[in-house]
């Protein structure tokens, strides 16, 4: 017993358009021609920003 076309768009179109989504994600980079990225000096800043705001009472 196969599967209708309708069946078939059903499993097919989401399963596409996950994996385009995920090569766009993989090459966003390259696309746009900007590099983004984390760093430990950026999570350090972050960490003391977030604990200078707590201090402050404004988190």
């Amino acid at each position: 017993m196969g599967l209708s076309g309708s069946a078939w768009a059903t499993l097919l179109v989401p399963t596409l358009l996950g994996i385009l989504t995920m090569l766009l994600y993989g090459y966003w980079d390259r696309i746009t021609g900007k590099e983004y990225y984390v760093d430990d000096e950026i999570l350090a800043y972050d960490e003391d920003l977030i604990e200078t705001l707590k201090g402050e009472g404004k988190v």
